[in-house]
């Protein structure tokens, strides 16, 4: 890899950006649409930072639903013309869950720990959604689809269908996002935290430090770390953050975010 490439990214993001060089490479040598598993924000601003560096290609981004947080992202040769590719192209379906809402409960955690639980990997699985009503719909693709609908019958001790539904059909997840700015002394996750949220940085700082925040999905307890365009934060009891832009440091030194706060 490149060493100039490199030293943009943390070390814990390096093979994945060996793997995007990998997508752009094959997309470049065939000249053909090159489809990625379902990436996340963080994932999906290194590839296009990677991407835009080759004047021959350029991205394309579907989740199924609307300001989906996973999406598979085709690598386009630039003859391709984006704005005309279906569902089919991403290999995209939609399921809904049919399950007796008049006696349990379904929560997220639930529906994921079962899909990881019989061996589906998180980067073949997109949003999970429910509208609060009681109604619940995965995106995936064809194969993990067929996976699902052979092998999981059952969620728990209840029943559990997963039928394939049109993408018309979608719901649009109940969530409400605000977009502001922040001031920050750095861009220390246990700092940007306590700015987002109004808190100390001591009692950001033990939330990192006692497992309650996930970076990007992944457990984080390295408060020092340091956040960039693109990385979701999920803080337990306080919600989640986008990073959408460092937009450099202010005359006192201040780095200035635009961030995206999960308000329900």
């Amino acid at each position: 890899m490149n060493s100039d490439i490199a030293q943009h990214f943390r070390p814990s993001e390096l093979n994945f950006v060996q793997q995007c060089q990998d997508w752009i490479n094959q997309s470049l040598a065939e000249y053909r649409l090159i489809v990625t598993p379902f990436l996340n924000p963080r994932e999906r601003f290194i590839l296009e930072s990677l991407v835009n560096r080759e004047q021959a290609l350029k991205l394309s981004e579907n989740g199924v639903f609307e300001t989906a947080e996973m999406q598979r992202v085709a690598v386009c040769p630039d003859y391709i013309d984006t704005s005309q590719l279906t569902m089919q192209d991403f290999d995209l379906v939609l399921l809904a869950v049919k399950y007796p809402s008049k006696f349990i409960e379904l929560h997220h955690r639930t529906l994921l720990g079962s899909l990881m639980h019989n061996g589906i990997e998180r980067d073949r699985v997109g949003d999970i959604v429910t509208d609060d009503q009681g109604i619940w719909q995965v995106a995936t693709t064809s194969v993990v689809a067929e996976f699902i609908q052979t092998h999981i019958e059952r969620l728990g001790k209840a029943p559990v269908q997963f039928n394939v539904i049109t993408p018309s059909q979608a719901i649009l997840p109940n969530i409400q996002w605000e977009t502001l700015d922040v001031l920050v002394s750095s861009a220390r996750l246990d700092t940007v935290i306590a700015g987002s949220y109004g808190l100390s940085r001591s009692i950001a700082k033990d939330l990192v430090e006692n497992g309650l925040v996930r970076l990007n999905w992944a457990p984080q307890n390295h408060p020092d770390i340091e956040v960039a365009s693109g990385d979701l934060i999920s803080v337990r009891g306080y919600g989640r953050l986008h990073i959408l832009a460092d937009n450099g440091l202010t005359r006192k030194s201040k780095h200035k975010l635009s961030i995206s706060k999960l308000v329900k």
